[in-house]
């Protein structure tokens, strides 16, 4: 019984440790969707998009990718980064639009990320 109970308790011992390691990665890497707390930031968006010198409203935007591209985000930037990158690299592939995205993480300064199936800044 004592070496069937020390298995089980190495067991927890492990599946725990690989756990508290999990969420420490994750703390380190830009998308945070199996982080401990993956609401920790708190980022102001506005999305432009051109469209062979067309540029979209609003409306427009959030039909395009499907979410809400103006306002506050409670994830981290990189998820709606990735939804943009796949929207454009399958369904708006050969639109070639240009998206600008103007975000700000937590009140700090604000940066500019832009996308188009040529060029990824």
């Amino acid at each position: 019984m004592g070496a069937f109970r020390k298995t089980y308790y190495t067991l927890g011992k492990l599946f725990l440790a690989t756990q508290i390691l999990l969420i420490i990665y994750t703390r380190f890497i830009p998308e945070r969707f199996f982080c401990w707390a993956p609401f920790d930031e708190h980022t102001y968006l506005e999305t432009k998009v051109i469209i062979d010198e067309n540029i979209l409203s609003s409306e427009e935007i959030n039909n395009r990718y499907r979410y809400h591209m103006k306002g506050w985000e409670p994830r981290a930037i990189q998820n709606v980064f990735n939804i943009i990158q796949q929207y454009e690299k399958t369904y708006g592939k050969y639109e070639n639009a240009k998206v600008y995205v103007t975000y700000s993480i937590n009140g700090n300064v604000q940066k500019k990320w832009y996308y188009n199936n040529l060029l990824v800044e």
